[in-house]
């Protein structure tokens, strides 16, 4: 979310809102403090791509026997399938093997295959692993991943931490069934490099976490909320939603904004909130980001209100369709505007922006 475009009036309420504990809006000529951050848009932030794959292209190993190819006894050993190297490890499609997660979230786990020149692939089933905190490798039960072109993939479901824990870390790994085919002595199964997930349990939150998870609970119940004391994450923001961190906010700065109400600051949540229903919405992966993108640029337009007796508010520089999107469902839920990209929420923004909240796509 923007740091702050500080309006000295504020808006009327939306026509439409949903009941909330937030409902109490600055009153009519409050001026909150000056923003002291710089105004970009947070939707787009820490979506670290992944790299480009090509075809591996790998020395003679493993001869097939059928077209009687001479091997030495070392080649032999070598996995007619194997994983590729953890640069190509992705999680949710993003170029990162490390994330954090709110207890109750699935993810979508990727790494990359090779085999050797001269030799057909030979394709094992592949399943998960997972370890809880250090412990044992155990199978996920149900989950079989797909092998693709370039990538083996599965979609891993969702985690619950154990309650009474605060925070548990997953590893999981991709691990391939022993082949029946090929040289006898390569037909050992092959696991992946771990990808790590940090799976925070929201019932434990205490402090500042549970201040900023409380207004979105009901909302996005599986958030999970970071606090970047050092804004090693947030940068000039003052809370953004990371595809790898989650929901991170900079409790410190906003501490400092001593004039602007609690309303506004817990309204950062909202709008953040309402950036995690767009990822999720459309997969919860980085191949649903562009379709996620075109959607809103035909959906959210810039516009002001067409009664001239009601001011629209200036749109920023960074005003985007995606932020207006999260302006407009925070909206509907907080109808303050202390902190807002600008412009004006339409019948049909607010109705398309409503269905976030219902888990749907607009």
């Amino acid at each position: 979310m923007r740091s702050g475009r500080r309006l000295t009036v504020a808006l009327a309420a939306a026509a439409l809102t949903f009941s909330t504990t937030l409902a109490g809006a600055a009153p009519a000529g409050a001026e909150p403090a000056a923003a002291d951050r710089s105004r970009t848009p947070d939707s787009a932030l820490a979506t670290t791509e992944a790299p480009t794959l090509r075809a591996p292209v790998l020395p003679a190993g493993v001869a097939s026997s059928a077209r009687g190819a001479q091997a030495s006894s070392r080649a032999y050993r070598r996995p007619p399938f194997a994983f590729w190297g953890k640069k190509y490890h992705r999680i949710d499609g993003f170029g990162f093997t490390t994330a954090t997660r709110g207890s109750g979230t699935g993810l979508r786990i990727e790494a990359a295959w090779k085999t050797y020149r001269g030799v057909r692939p030979l394709l094992p089933k592949v399943f998960v692993q997972k370890r809880v905190d250090g412990g044992r490798w155990t199978k996920v039960k149900g989950v079989k991943a797909k092998i693709g072109k370039h990538l083996v993939a599965a979609r891993v479901p969702a985690h619950t931490v154990t309650a009474g824990v605060p925070v548990e870390t997953v590893d999981y790994r991709l691990k391939s069934k022993k082949l029946r085919k090929g040289p006898r002595r390569a037909r050992r199964s092959v696991s992946s490099d771990r990808f790590t997930v940090s799976f925070h349990n929201q019932a434990m939150y205490t402090g500042d976490q549970a201040r900023f998870y409380a207004p979105i609970a009901s909302l996005c119940p599986n958030a999970s909320i970071t606090l970047d004391p050092d804004n090693s994450i947030t940068g000039s923001h003052e809370g953004l939603f990371s595809w790898q961190h989650g929901i991170t906010i900079d409790a410190v700065s906003l501490s400092l904004s001593t004039a602007e109400p609690e309303v506004s600051k817990l309204g950062i949540s909202i709008h953040e909130c309402a950036h995690m229903k767009q990822f999720y919405n459309w997969g919860g992966t980085n191949q649903g980001w562009g379709r996620l993108m075109k959607r809103s640029e035909e959906v959210f337009v810039a516009d002001t209100n067409p009664d001239p007796a009601v001011p629209s508010i200036p749109m920023a520089p960074e005003w985007s369709p995606m932020e207006h999107a999260a302006d407009c469902a925070k909206e509907l839920i907080s109808p303050e505007r202390y902190r807002t990209y600008g412009g004006y929420c339409n019948p049909n923004e607010y109705a398309a922006a409503g269905l976030l909240w219902q888990n749907q796509r607009y």
